[in-house]
Parts: structure tokens; C-alpha cells; sequence
């Protein structure tokens, strides 16, 4: 090989090492990055960085609705759906209001309810149960709102849209309904997800989305809810003025009509979802990711997950312990690029060998043998 060729070849192991090296695989972060129709505005429009968004943010509601086929005037915007989920419940609850939402649920409902002083709980399915068996005991305490939570973050799962329905149709209306729906995207439904659905069929009912994720703008913070006509002013009041940059907002109309980074960043998240997931089967370890970015892990206890998450960040891979979900032996990993990916799958696999190797035989499963989650939003 050339002296050139020596250098090209080193420069792109570099490139390699580099792209690796503390890669964030614990953030739910689209690392394909963001749309070229966003980063065109990031250079194209510097203007956007000195003016007031129009308060309305008539023109990002309106794309928002012809793009998702909802109603515009029904759209109610926010930095991320992060905020959109504290003004749902600051609109929502009081001191003394209840609250129950599937298991393991995204924290921010937990801590935001918490901090109203509001009953928050939680419907653990028993073995052999579904949710709806559980849900309908939660309804006897007359909850003043269920949160659904689908696909799922942090468990990674996913309720199909006739699951999801009947589940909506047991609650009475005069319990509020919020469907967080931050990964729809990823799902095969997301053309007519049933958050949306739901919105359009019953009062009392909002539905929560995100660029977040599937778009890549985390860094922009802008979600959008959709909610049924009776809480649009409710949630509208409580709205702070300009909570949404006019970067972010145009950043967003762009992101909405780029449909192949869109499919691209999707099918990205499948493959290698499918591809970690049957790698960790193949040791004898729980996972799934079911039309999510990213992989949840479930060991067979809390040492066994921290030894590999250890393992990881000592190999350049930032991983998320679930233990503020309290699950001590779970592990969340983001799906990453292909160069981190591949790598990765490389990590993986010297390491699981060698816990085989020393386990022995006849412990090849032992990684994971016992404490395992409830399978019951896997329903088709």
C-alpha cells in the first residue's frame, strides 16, 4: 500500500474510533442527525435568531395539520412534549386529583404529578393478565386522568391500534385520556396513529407528538399536541407567550415534509433495533424494541446490568441504567449510526462470550433467568 494509502487508511480508522468514542447511545437522540431541510434553515436563515415567533404560530399549526390530517385550530404547540406534558397537567390536576398510567411510563409523569400533589399510579398486570383487566380495577377509584403511553419509552414495547382502542373505550369521558405518542413516528401505523384517532372521537382527550425524535431537532425543543376541542383553550391558557423560537417553528415545518429522512431514520431504528435485540437472545438475554429508537435490556440482576453498562462506557458507549424507573437490572441503549452500530454489535459480543466462557454451560442463560417484565403490551 501507497504512503498515501497508509494515511487514508489511518485517518479513517480514526474517523471511526472518533465517531465511537462516548457515543451517545443513553439519550433517545436521532444520531443521523437532523433533516437537510432543517440544517438548510440553520444557514440560510440567521434573521430567525433575532425576531419574535408570530404568538400564534399559525404557520407551524397549519403544516402540522395538513402533514398529520388534524385539525389545526386543535394544535397546541410547546418547547418539546416535555413541557406540553406539564401544561397537560398543571391544566389537569390539582392536590388530590388521581392519575394512572401503564407501567414504567415516561418519569416526567410521575414527577410532574407529584410535584401537584397528585395521586399517581401505576396498572401492573399480574401474570397471565392484560392491561385492560387491570385498568378496569384502577377505574374504580374514579382517576381523573389515564396516561397511555405508546410505543413505550423506557420498556420499548408497543400496544397496536385495536389494543390501544379498547383499552380508550372502557374509560369513562369524564376522564381525561392523554396518549403520549413522542415515537409514533417509528410505528407502522403513524399515518393514522390512534392517538390521533382517539382525539377525533371522543372529548376530554389529548394526544402528545415530538420532534424529538424520528425528525433529529432535540436541540430545538418543539412537540405539539393535539386535543379535543373542549381542552384546546385550557391547554391554551396555560401556554406560555413565544414558548417556541421562531428558529425552532420553521426548523419544524421543514422537518414535517422531509419524508425520506424520515423513512430513512425509521427504517434505520427497525434493522438495528431487530439486530441488537436477536444478539442479546442470542446470549440468553431479554430484550425488545418494538418501533422505537432504541433497546431495552433486561438482566437477571442489578450487577449484571451495571457490569455491562461499565463494560460500554469503558468501551466509549454511554448506555441509560433504568434505575429512576426502578429497574435496577434493566439497561436502555439508543440506536446510534452504523459506524457506531456495527462497532457496537462487535463490543457486544467479546463481551457476552466472555460471561458465557466463565459462566460455564450450563449457565448460559444465567444472565437473565428470573425478574422479567410483564409482556403484555407485545399484543398485534
Amino acid at each position: 500500500m501507497s504512503s498515501s494509502g497508509n494515511k487514508s487508511a489511518v485517518a479513517g480508522a480514526e474517523s471511526l474510533e472518533a465517531d465511537c468514542r462516548n457515543a451517545r447511545l443513553h439519550a433517545n437522540e436521532n444520531l443521523l442527525g437532523a433533516s437537510g431541510l432543517a440544517l438548510h434553515l440553520c444557514m440560510s436563515m440567521p434573521s430567525l435568531l433575532s425576531e419574535y415567533p408570530e404568538v400564534t404560530y399559525k404557520s407551524l399549526r397549519t403544516a402540522i395539520g395538513e402533514r398529520w390530517n388534524v385539525d389545526p385550530e386543535r394544535v397546541v404547540v410547546g418547547a418539546g412534549s416535555d413541557e406540553l406534558i406539564d401544561i397537560s397537567l398543571r391544566s389537569l390536576l390539582q392536590a388530590g386529583s388521581r392519575i394512572v398510567a401503564l407501567q414504567h411510563s415516561f418519569k416526567m409523569y410521575k414527577i410532574r404529578s407529584e410535584l401537584l400533589g397528585a395521586d399517581y399510579s401505576e396498572i401492573f398486570p399480574a401474570s397471565g393478565e392484560g392491561y385492560d383487566t387491570t385498568l378496569n380495577i384502577a377505574l374504580q377509584k374514579n382517576p381523573d386522568v389515564v396516561v397511555l403511553v405508546n410505543p413505550s419509552n423506557p420498556l420499548g414495547d408497543y400496544l397496536s391500534p385495536s389494543a390501544l382502542l379498547k383499552l380508550v373505550a372502557a374509560i369513562p369521558e369524564r376522564t381525561t385520556v392523554i396518549i403520549d405518542e413522542a415515537y409514533a413516528e417509528f410505528a407502522p401505523d403513524r399515518e393514522n396513529s390512534p392517538g390521533v384517532q382517539i382525539v377525533n372521537a371522543r372529548k376530554n382527550s389529548i394526544c402528545l407528538r415530538t420532534f424529538s425524535k424520528a425528525y433529529g431537532i432535540a436541540g430545538l425543543r418543539l412537540g405539539w399536541a393535539y386535543a379535543s376541542a373542549d381542552l384546546v383553550p385550557v391547554l391554551q391558557a396555560r401556554r406560555a407567550p413565544y414558548n417556541v423560537s421562531s428558529f425552532s417553528a420553521l426548523a419544524g415545518e421543514y422537518a414535517l415534509w422531509d419524508a425520506d429522512h424520515l423513512e430513512k431514520t425509521a427504517t434505520h431504528c427497525l434493522v438495528w433495533g431487530q439486530e441488537i435485540v436477536s444478539l442479546f437472545q442470542g446470549y440468553g438475554v431479554q430484550a425488545r424494541s418494538r418501533y422505537v429508537n432504541f433497546v431495552f435490556v433486561e438482566f437477571n440482576s442489578p450487577h449484571a446490568c451495571k457490569s455491562l453498562h461499565d463494560y460500554l462506557a469503558r468501551e466509549g458507549f454511554l448506555t441509560s441504567p433504568l434505575t429512576d424507573y426502578g429497574l435496577d437490572n434493566c439497561l436502555r441503549i439508543s440506536i446510534g449510526s452504523q459506524v457506531q452500530m456495527t462497532r457496537l454489535c462487535d463490543v457486544l459480543r467479546k463481551e457476552l462470550d466472555a460471561v458465557e466462557r466463565q459462566k460455564g454451560p450450563r449457565d448460559v442463560d444465567a444472565l437473565n433467568h428470573s425478574h422479567r417484565l410483564p409482556t403484555t403490551l407485545s399484543e398485534n
